[in-house]
């Protein structure tokens, strides 16, 4: 098996059938989808958004956030910033949200919501390398912090200054980190868990050749995204065609399992 990056998972997966969606999310009692091409672009204005902040590859950014479709496109515009990403759980107090930024060095957290934002607001203080606050939700914005609407925009600005953005993204190495995983901490202090492209792309070419889906299938996804079981699933399923659904939460997922009517479900 040769050598990859995810890198170059997403910008095959995204080069291919560029019409086709990609993703699909609800909102205004609607589903709503997102093609292939509209993510290349949506990527590209994070990524180059976040270099605008003054990120530089090899950089720390966390991720604090329910699943939903802005989690796997902040992921992928890291993954093209070439910096590595540190997923946090929604549901950790901020006492914890506060360890795990100051070991991972994280200078930048997107984040979803007011209530993400507010404890990362009560933390931020004491946490001299984080530089810079985003968040999803519109609606949530306070000082302090930016949405992520302002930050693609500021990525859209600026793509004229970066003609060689997919060369400088795919420029990036296997064993180059992705990613800073925590461990849950139930035997000590959480640790960060380094994983590299390849680490990560070699499970997603052994699963591809196990699990037989493809552009005909769809899937709901409803399992956290900090947790790399989903991400490595949305992975595979990006670069095999899949649709990925989003439930509008944990709560609904069976009413969105009904209205979605997905041929895979992982849990």
């Amino acid at each position: 098996m040769s050598a990859g990056t995810l890198t170059g998972l997403f910008f095959d997966a995204v080069a291919r059938e560029g019409s086709q969606p990609a993703f699909r999310y609800k909102a205004g009692g609607a589903w709503q989808s997102v093609t292939r091409r509209e993510v290349e672009d949506r990527v590209r204005a994070i990524s180059l958004g976040l270099r605008e902040l003054g990120i530089r590859p090899g950089d720390r950014v966390a991720i604090l956030s329910e699943t939903r479709l802005d989690w796997i496109l902040a992921d992928c515009a890291c993954l093209c910033a070439r910096v590595a990403d540190v997923p946090i759980y929604p549901s950790l107090p901020a006492n914890q949200i506060e360890y795990i930024l100051r070991d991972s060095g994280a200078s930048a957290v997107l984040c979803s919501s007011a209530l993400q934002l507010a404890k990362l607001l009560e933390v931020r203080e004491g946490l001299p390398a984080l530089r810079h606050l985003v968040v999803f939700d519109p609606s949530a914005k306070r000082d302090g912090a930016i949405t992520l609407a302002e930050l693609e925009a500021k990525g859209w600005a600026a793509a004229a200054r970066y003609p060689r953005f997919r060369e400088e993204a795919l420029a990036v190495g296997p064993d180059d980190l992705a990613t800073l995983i925590y461990t849950s901490g139930t035997t000590g202090p959480p640790k960060g868990v380094m994983l590299t492209h390849n680490n990560i792309w070699s499970d997603i070419v052994s699963s591809t050749q196990v699990l037989a889906v493809g552009q005909n299938d769809t899937c709901l996804a409803w399992l956290p995204l900090s947790h790399i079981l989903e991400r490595m699933v949305e992975y595979v399923f990006l670069r095999a065609g899949v649709t990925i659904n989003y439930a509008e939460s944990v709560d609904t997922v069976a009413p969105n399992l009904a209205e979605v009517r997905p041929t895979v479900v992982v849990g």
